[in-house]
């Protein structure tokens, strides 16, 4: 079984490849969260993953809420562990990243056995414009070399060498950036809104409600995985005035 959460489309193609090879069954950690289903049974032959866009060198804070009330309930033969990997997506690095998979997956009793970085097209627009359709080509080129690579470690049960399991200096003053912002007062829709509701439908923290035909953000904050600025059909979501002339990204497994 594969864990994956994504905003943009990045880790759901990642995760989808790595599936689709593997055998494994996809879980949405969003409708997981959304439902409350936090209990799954692992078969002996079963593989656990999890697949999801680091954000300020770290776990997304939907992730690690959802890990918090992960349940697995193993029938395996005595003695024997999972095989348990992670796969993050980003646009730049990891950086502590999989020591921070690592120590709340230990919470749960479940070992990390490996973690992979997958760089792909950087898409955090309320810092920077993501990645043009030229680049973006190329990346996932890029990607998918990188991805055989992933799914072939992950098919022979390949343990890495905890080498990149490593407290960062970078998740030290980037993350807590990031818990303690989040915040959706910059958001806002813009006279080309035609309330057709896809950012209230697809907000992974139910942040998002449609009111007098326009969204509104109801949560001081959210995980900002700018799926609504991001994959507004209209472009009419922004964050400040700076992404009014911004190109959005969306991974073409939408589309």
């Amino acid at each position: 079984m594969i864990f994956y959460f994504t905003g943009t489309g990045n880790s759901l193609y990642a995760a989808k490849k790595i599936g689709d090879e593997l055998g494994e069954d996809l879980i949405d950690i969003t409708t997981a969260m959304k439902e409350k289903s936090f209990i799954y049974k692992l078969s002996s032959n079963e593989k656990i993953g999890f697949v999801f866009p680091v954000y300020f060198y770290g776990v997304p804070s939907i992730v690690v809420d959802f890990v918090a009330e992960l349940k697995i309930k193993q029938n395996l033969e005595a003695g024997l562990k999972p095989y348990v990997f992670g796969v993050m997506t980003c646009g730049g690095g990891m950086g502590g990243t999989p020591k921070m998979l690592e120590e709340l997956l230990e919470k749960q009793g479940l070992p990390l056995t490996a973690a992979f970085e997958l760089k792909m097209a950087s898409n955090y627009i309320m810092m920077y414009q993501p990645t043009g359709p030229d680049l973006q080509k190329r990346i996932l080129n890029s990607t998918d070399e990188k991805l055989a690579d992933i799914i072939a470690a992950i098919s022979k049960n390949r343990q890495d060498d905890g080498s990149k399991r490593k407290k960062s200096f970078l998740t030290r003053v980037a993350y807590p950036l990031y818990v303690h912002g989040r915040k959706t007062r910059l958001f806002y829709a813009d006279e080309k809104c035609n309330d057709c509701g896809k950012c209230e439908k697809i907000c992974p923290v139910s942040a998002i409600e449609m009111a007098n035909n326009k969204p509104v953000w109801t949560a001081k904050q959210c995980t900002h995985c700018s799926a609504c600025i991001n994959r507004c059909p209209q472009e009419a979501i922004q964050y400040s005035k700076k992404t009014l002339k911004w190109r959005r990204f969306e991974n073409p497994i939408f589309k």
